[in-house]
């Protein structure tokens, strides 16, 4: 089977979802990896319901979970307006293949496209995902996601001219931007290139035949103009650090400063809050396991 076919068998034996996608090095191969070693297939299960969905996994899958899972930790939990108890990880075989799954409400992934103020999932769906049969709204947020994207890695980087490389590792790039895992050794320092070199025809497609790519041909349109049309969150901390109509040399390299700056805001404290949400359904054990071999993968 290939990985549509794999994500989409995976789906058949799931409770009802609103998608299943797929992501990361186990569905679009990276360089790094031997002929020897298969990576999880990553993938993100949107649900109507959260809790609802676990409870209903955990009945009809027990071997999603780890043996130290606690059911009583979903029947307790009551914040269903708050992001992180909308969102939590899980890792299992199915037919043999070794799924890591992040579950996560359609209101709070919603929420986070609209707004990126936590960006952790949202990131997740800039770079190279595979699905289908997805919903309509879903597809359109989805989309309106990566032009997004693609705006912010112009404004990012202040160079006048820049090619494709340079401009889709910027994409790949701001989600690990104060991640974490890169400063701790979790992540290859390489991944965001790793991303791009594995899946560049994805780029091509995805981004490549966008207006804005097209048309400037090499030379970085910085689209200040287009800010209006970020999400909620990045839009006002740009316009709250940055007014300018006539934009030279140094205010490029300014506003380039406030959108990083954006991301280690953003992206430090909710890489960690994102890592202890998943371990509250990943269990303990499974957790510390986990991170142990992103620390291996990280020294190899």
């Amino acid at each position: 089977m290939d990985n549509l076919e794999i994500i989409e068998n995976l789906k058949k034996d799931l409770p009802p979802t609103e998608a299943v996608i797929g992501y990361g090095s186990g569905i679009y191969k990276q360089p790094g990896y031997n002929s020897e070693e298969k990576p999880d297939k990553d993938v993100i299960i949107i649900t109507e319901d959260f809790k609802d969905f676990l409870i209903e996994d955990y009945e009809q899958n027990p071997h999603h979970f780890s043996e130290d899972f606690d059911k009583r930790i979903l029947l307790k939990k009551k914040e269903k307006e708050k992001f992180y108890s909308n969102i939590g990880c899980l890792k299992f075989y199915h037919d043999n293949i070794h799924f890591k799954a992040m579950v996560i409400s359609k209101k709070a992934l919603f929420e986070d496209l609209k707004t990126w103020k936590y960006f952790g999932m949202a990131g997740r769906l800039t770079k190279p995902i595979l699905y289908q049969n997805i919903k309509e709204d879903l597809e359109t947020a989805i989309h309106e996601n990566r032009e997004n994207i693609l705006i912010t890695a112009y404004l990012l980087n202040p160079k006048r001219n820049i090619t494709k490389n340079e401009l889709y590792n910027t994409i790949s790039k701001i989600t690990y931007m104060y991640d974490f895992r890169t400063i701790l050794p979790g992540e290859k320092k390489s991944k965001s290139l790793d991303i791009v070199s594995g899946a560049f025809d994805f780029f091509e497609e995805t981004y490549g035949q966008n207006n804005l790519v097209k048309q400037n041909n090499g030379i970085n349109p910085h689209p200040v103009e287009l800010i209006e049309k970020l999400p909620q969150n990045l839009k006002k901390y740009i316009i709250a650090n940055f007014r300018s109509n006539d934009i030279g040399e140094q205010d490029l390299q300014k506003l380039s400063k406030i959108i990083n700056n954006y991301f280690r805001k953003t992206n430090l404290p909710n890489s960690i809050r994102l890592a202890m949400s998943s371990g509250t359904t990943l269990g303990k054990k499974e957790t510390i396991k986990h991170g142990l071999s992103k620390v291996k993968k990280h020294f190899q």
